[in-house]
């Protein structure tokens, strides 16, 4: 584990609770708790097939934590370390064995969330202020990530110079590229795709609807990132925020503009997510790299056996969604 990069904040299978504080507004954005709190449960058994032994077992749990979208309290594991990455923040449940007691075993967590719901009213905004290269959303949430963000992409020059000729500033500019790619690519179910992927294909899911703006926007100086959630109804969702300097951050949902034209989500989050990670692509353990499009886990094995998965998650204890969870299977050695 690499020292440098994280730090240790939680012991095996202990408790910590966040006080809530009652959300602040101002005269351009709204921002409130959402009528109800939850109790969320999210619980995967692995199962080994055969009668092989493990030599090295990892299982990552990407743990919400409180931000400007929510307030988590009382997280209970039932083993592993939570630790939190330094370049984003994230809380990541670890837990790193030899071999199972068993044939199977079973990897949890829960926790009470409190959705905000937070509404921008971006015509009251009639100042836009120069970024601060040394404020933490330029020094984080910017530049490239892998083959997904890429800001001198042929497309996201010629389409960011296109757009940013016709923006009368940063927020029109923003406003246009949510605009400019809900409009002109379409819905297309399956992974996660690259940037070129997206490209070729002509669209994706949400996260990619995401990634395309993001890509516009940080291509012009402005810092955004990727939300990654679930819903509380039970299916996986990303969407994205973008910093304006002298005014935070500020919402937006590409892909749900796309499936809903005549309505708008920029600048405007409804509570409806329990966001597990905010933007994208980091190591947790040497060799072992959590790749942003992993939701609620994803493992590594080796030995002479296989392990099979199935994942519950439940909300106020009734089960809102039972899956094999997204995960890639890399073989490891010590």
């Amino acid at each position: 584990m690499k020292k440098s990069i994280l730090s240790i904040i939680l012991a095996p299978a202990a408790i910590f609770t966040v006080t809530a504080q009652e959300p602040a507004n101002d005269a351009f954005k709204q921002i409130r708790y959402a009528d109800k709190a939850f109790n969320y449960t999210n619980q995967v058994t692995f199962t080994k097939e055969g009668d092989g032994q493990l030599t090295r077992f990892v299982n990552l749990f990407p743990v919400p934590r409180t931000n400007e979208y929510q307030i988590i309290s009382n997280l209970s594991c039932s083993d592993g370390q939570v630790i939190v990455e330094n370049k984003y923040g994230n809380h990541v449940l670890v837990v790193d064995i030899k071999d199972f007691p068993g044939q199977q075993y079973v990897h949890s967590y829960t926790f009470d969330v409190q959705p905000i719901i937070v509404k921008v009213d971006v015509s009251k905004i009639t100042e836009t202020l120069p970024y601060n290269p040394n404020s933490e959303p330029c020094r984080k949430y910017l530049g490239d990530r892998g083959e997904y963000v890429m800001t001198r992409h042929p497309f996201v020059v010629h389409i960011g110079d296109s757009i940013w000729a016709q923006s009368a500033n940063v927020l029109d500019y923003a406003r246009r590229c949510y605009e400019y790619v809900a409009s002109h690519f379409r819905y297309i179910h399956g992974t996660w795709r690259t940037l070129d992927k997206i490209l070729e294909e002509g669209g994706g899911e949400c996260g990619d609807f995401t990634t395309l703006t993001i890509n516009l926007l940080r291509y012009k100086g402005i810092p955004s990132r990727h939300n990654i959630c679930v819903r509380l109804i039970g299916e996986y969702h990303a969407w994205g925020d973008f910093y304006l300097e002298g005014y935070g951050w500020i919402p937006f949902d590409t892909q749900m503009k796309n499936a809903c034209p005549n309505e708008d989500y920029f600048g405007y989050y409804n509570g409806s997510c329990i966001i597990v990670m905010q933007d994208i692509g980091y190591d947790i353990i040497k060799g072992l790299p959590a790749y942003w499009f992993h939701y609620f886990n994803n493992y590594w094995y080796s030995g002479s056996c296989k392990v099979n998965n199935q994942q519950i998650q439940r909300l106020n204890g009734e089960t809102i969604l039972i899956d094999k969870p997204v995960t890639t299977h890399v073989i490891v050695t010590r």
